[in-house]
């Protein structure tokens, strides 16, 4: 029998009653709650770090506050343009050339039968993302090493010379998009094939009978069945144009291709945790956050001028 709890008179159900009811609900939503807490709000206190010229010893508390001298010392320093440049530059490359693979992905496997192949070949598209940057790097590392790599093996035996892949800096940008649409696209495409899932197949039905190809089906059915999920995506993805893949630009960069390889997030990692500059580290981690927080709500009040659906 489903137990009841006293309703107000407005006949809302009060928070102790609507507990009790989906207590197991709670419980489940517990862990999340109590890790976004404590990683994401209880660190926000912390930010007044940014505007002191924190030393340890002192503590939080004990520091000399320097008001925006570490912004200023950011805006100032040499490497600023040349890290922000980069960091866009990446972003957009892999919003341009990643982000629409998932989506491919998605249709060519909605338009598959059900069969063992079918599920063979996602296995595989999956498996990459439970790889670490590390792997991903020794993987590549034995395919373009200049004097063991399978690929110049390959060209030296047709008669040309090796190719510095890893080392030379016109390669990084494409190695650094080829490899993240390797290793994610497939994971990243399970929300679109959970979205294409939900279509009523009824319309796909009624194309056929009105003399739809395959590719009009797609045009003018499945894309439109899952544009919402497209733009909430598509919307999240902006807001980390000034952020970029730490794990990823850490294992593949190195000094050959510093100019074009270093980003806000390594920069951040370089001052803070290597030279213990705390208080500069946090000024350009507040600074990117800020920036990334500004592109979401920009995009969402895009996407909400366009008609279509939005975060909020």
């Amino acid at each position: 029998m489903k137990r009841r709890g006293k309703s107000k008179q407005d006949g809302s159900i009060s928070w102790r009653a609507d507990l009790r009811r989906n207590y197991s609900l709670y419980a489940m939503a517990l862990p999340g709650i109590v890790f976004f807490f404590i990683l994401s709000y209880i660190p926000i206190g912390f930010l007044v770090v940014a505007f002191q010229n924190y030393k340890a010893a002192r503590g939080v508390f004990g520091s000399t506050f320097v008001g925006m001298k570490n912004f200023n010392d950011l805006f100032s320093d040499f490497m600023f343009p040349v890290i922000l440049r980069n960091t866009i530059i990446l972003n957009l490359l892999k919003i341009l050339l990643c982000f629409p693979m998932p989506v491919l992905l998605a249709l060519c496997f909605n338009e598959m039968r059900p069969t063992k192949y079918k599920g063979f070949m996602q296995s595989v598209v999956y498996l990459p993302h439970f790889f670490s940057w590390v792997i991903i790097y020794g993987i590549m590392n034995s395919m373009l090493n200049t004097s063991s790599g399978l690929l110049n093996q390959l060209i030296e035996s047709l008669g040309g010379k090796a190719i510095p892949f890893l080392s030379r800096p016109g390669m990084f940008r494409p190695i650094m998009v080829i490899s993240e649409i390797w290793k994610e696209a497939g994971w990243s495409s399970i929300i679109y094939i959970a979205a294409l899932s939900g279509i009523n197949p009824e319309l796909y039905e009624a194309a056929r009978i009105d003399g739809a190809s395959r590719l009009r089906q797609i045009w003018h059915v499945s894309l439109p069945g899952i544009r919402d999920t497209i733009v909430i995506l598509f919307i999240l993805s902006i807001g980390s144009l000034i952020s970029g893949s730490f794990e990823q630009v850490l294992v593949l960069k190195n000094s050959a291709v510093q100019d074009v390889a270093e980003i806000i997030p390594t920069y951040v990692y370089d001052k803070g945790i290597v030279n213990f500059k705390i208080s500069y580290a946090s000024a350009v981690g507040l600074f990117q956050s800020i920036i990334g927080f500004v592109l979401v709500i920009g995009s969402n009040m895009f996407a909400k001028k366009m008609g279509g659906n939005t975060l909020w």
